[in-house]
């Protein structure tokens, strides 16, 4: 595994500039990373890159991620947006 998907690395990175951000991304990690697969974790990686508005209004369900790998994520991360994406 590379070091970009060790969990501590993941967990640097869920923290965000909003505390709201971080206790969802960091509760995210702690409750899915042991069951994730490479590939889930290289595209939970990914999806940190964005911006924290960005990642906030799509885990509020003001906006749809265009990219199906993103919707998923966000769908995995806040499964109450189920409906809306």
């Amino acid at each position: 595994m590379s070091e970009r998907l060790k969990k501590g690395y993941l967990q640097w990175r869920c923290r965000r500039g909003t505390k709201e951000l971080d206790v969802i991304l960091i509760r995210f990690m702690d409750s899915h990373y042991e069951q994730m697969s490479d590939e889930e974790l290289i595209e939970f990686d990914r999806l940190l890159d964005n911006q924290d508005t960005l990642l906030w209004d799509w885990f509020c369900g003001h906006l749809i991620p265009e990219n199906e790998n993103d919707k998923q994520l966000v769908h995995k991360i806040n499964p109450k947006l189920a409906d809306k994406v």
